[in-house]
């Protein structure tokens, strides 16, 4: 049995990615194996024994990590993101005394590189899932500008591993495309399971629709998922807005937890649930009768074939979660960032309960491919595979695996995991996060002081003609009255505001871009001259060492 030492981050903020890796460890466990999870203080400490103890299992909290500014939620501290900075001393030996055979990478970060060095140093396979699209979720945050840098890093990262396990061909497909990213590592679809009894029709309850007041015929429209906004709540929320206001008979749930909770809660006909987990989360999903989800940056998306496996139509984004959407047939799958399109096909299954009908039951039965256990089980057979081919292939020596892996796109930064220049840069980058952060913050709380400051101009003359008339009363027809009223009451929004505050930016400043590339690109060839200066350094020193043994020898 394999011993399998899994870096994640936030192993304590119950997401998509360590829901993930927790049906991973179970399976090692199953088997019969040993697992550590390495991971940050991040979420509640409350989870970190979630599905019980194991006398094969370790949890090691590292020592050094950062607050992701972004990621902070001020009203639920247990939500907040922390990213590794440096494997310390005492994390080595915890991690020594478990003694790994295999180390697992599930986010390509500054620890990330830490593990990748220690797996190179001590001899050990070496292989990585992708769970999130992080360099993409720049774009909704206002930091566009480290995305160059960001690419860069995890292509760094990246071209250390022996196989990259990638959830989708989609996913696949466009990290070959756009990163070529199959010049530095071997790629492979692993996708994601489902325990498909707990997620079942056969959890729908009466009783728990008619405990929350929802009416026999009202059709329930369901939304899972942290609430931050990447996962674009403001799509969902102007959706059910709209629904509401003509006139629509339904029920919306949200079930999540982040910094968007008072929007969520606002919304008319919404029932909000707070995070669930277990048999709750199971019949509230059975329960409902659509899930809207507009998600663009999921790299799999597990809620979305959880609902799918409860027997909801679903409405998502038709790339990130489009395969689990043959659309037309079980839900609709729509344009990224279109909210038309989302409403439309929200309406549509709303009012035709026959398609709504149709839709949940080749919902449940695409689900069925999606069985867990086969899934997991796969993931242990990769770990086999990825051992095998480092004993026999590379003879345990990762410097022969480079050797197949030389070309103009691998190792721009050289072939040691962290120099110290790299260093030096990622410590510039978390000092600099935090500033941009408050000044993107800044700037959008005096935007909208402004916007409030001129609507409230905009209402002087209304207000002043009330007054009047108060004064002065005229008689008018009832029909001219009302056209009155909607005249003065009815302001229409500025076409400038239009876009969804969430939405990624259309067009980015092409001259900070290009500037942030080229910087980039610089960083890269210093790295590589100081990092190959390093390695000619240590075999230098390694030679002398070895003469010396020899003539003590003789």
């Amino acid at each position: 049995p394999h011993r399998v030492l899994i870096y994640t981050t936030c192993y304590n903020v119950i997401d998509g990615v360590t829901l993930t890796v927790r049906k991973v460890e179970a399976e090692i466990l199953a088997g019969g194996g040993h697992v550590c999870i390495l991971t940050t203080r991040s979420g509640s400490d409350c989870n970190t024994n979630l599905d019980g103890t194991h006398p094969n299992r370790t949890v090691i909290f590292l020592d050094n990590a950062v607050l992701i500014p972004f990621l902070k939620d001020e009203n639920n501290p247990d939500c907040s993101y922390y990213l590794g900075f440096s494997l310390s001393s005492h994390d080595r030996e915890k991690i020594d005394y478990f003694k790994p055979t295999i180390c697992h990478i599930t986010v390509p970060d500054s620890v990330g590189l830490d593990v990748i060095q220690y797996a190179r140093q001590n001899s050990l396979p070496l292989m990585g899932t992708y769970h999130s699209n992080i360099v993409d979720y720049m774009d909704h945050y206002g930091l566009f500008w480290l995305k160059p840098a960001l690419s860069a890093f995890f292509m760094h990262a990246y071209n250390f591993l022996q196989a990259l396990y990638v959830p989708t061909p989609y996913i696949k497909t466009k990290l070959i495309q756009c990163d070529k990213i199959d010049r530095i590592t071997n790629v492979q679809i692993w996708g994601r399971g489902i325990d498909l009894e707990r997620f079942s029709p056969a959890n729908r309850s009466k009783e728990f629709r008619k405990k929350l007041g929802i009416l026999p015929d009202e059709v329930v429209i369901l939304f899972v998922g942290r609430l931050v906004v990447e996962k674009r709540p403001d799509i969902f929320a102007n959706v059910i807005r709209r629904l509401h206001q003509e006139g629509h008979l339904f029920k919306a749930i949200v079930v999540g937890a982040g910094p968007y909770e008072r929007e969520m809660k606002d919304l008319p006909n919404t029932l909000y649930m707070g995070w669930q987990s277990g048999e709750s989360l199971s019949i509230t999903y059975a329960s409902s009768d659509i899930f809207l989800f507009p998600s663009a940056l999921e790299t799999f998306g597990n809620v979305t074939l959880e609902a799918a496996a409860s027997g909801l139509p679903l409405v998502v984004e038709e790339c990130c979660s489009g395969h689990l959407v043959l659309d037309g047939v079980n839900g609709f799958a729509c344009d990224k960032d279109d909210e038309s399109s989302f409403y439309e096909s929200t309406l549509d299954l709303l009012m035709n309960n026959r398609r709504r009908k149709l839709f949940a039951i080749e919902s449940r039965r695409h689900s069925l491919k999606y069985e867990m256990q086969t899934i997991m089980r796969q993931m242990i057979d990769n770990y086999t595979a990825i051992t095998d081919q480092f004993y026999d292939t590379y003879q345990g020596d990762h410097s022969i695996r480079d050797m197949d892996y030389k070309n103009p796109n691998s190792f721009r930064a050289g072939t040691t995991a962290r120099p110290l220049l790299l260093r030096l840069v990622e410590i510039l980058i978390v000092w600099l996060v935090p500033v941009t952060w408050f000044l993107y913050i800044s700037y959008a709380n005096f935007q909208n002081k402004c916007s409030s400051l001129r609507q409230l101009i905009a209402n002087v003359p209304g207000l002043l003609c009330c007054f009047r008339r108060k004064l002065h009363p005229v008689h008018t027809c009832p029909q001219k009255e009302e056209m009155f009223l909607c005249k003065v009451d009815h302001f229409p929004p500025d076409m400038t505001a239009t876009r969804n505050l969430s939405a990624a930016p259309k067009e980015e400043i092409i001259f900070v871009s290009k500037f942030s590339g080229m910087i980039v690109n610089i960083l890269l060839f210093v790295i590589r001259i100081q990092s190959m200066f390093m390695v000619k350094i240590v075999d230098c020193f390694e030679c002398t060492r070895l003469h010396k043994d020899s003539r003590y020898i003789k």
